[in-house]
């Protein structure tokens, strides 16, 4: 089971090697390619 961590700054992933590569792939699909991961953080980061 594959679990998530997002704060402010940070993103902690626990899971299979593949279920990280699919969720990464996932939201890069969702926020295009020239997206930087600290906009991706602040996008899904929810006070």
């Amino acid at each position: 089971m594959m679990k998530s961590y997002v704060r402010m700054n940070s993103i902690h992933f626990q899971g299979k090697a593949w279920q990280i590569k699919m969720l990464l792939s996932q939201w890069q699909k969702e926020a295009g390619p020239t997206a930087k991961v600290i906009d991706v953080i602040h996008s899904r980061y929810k006070k």
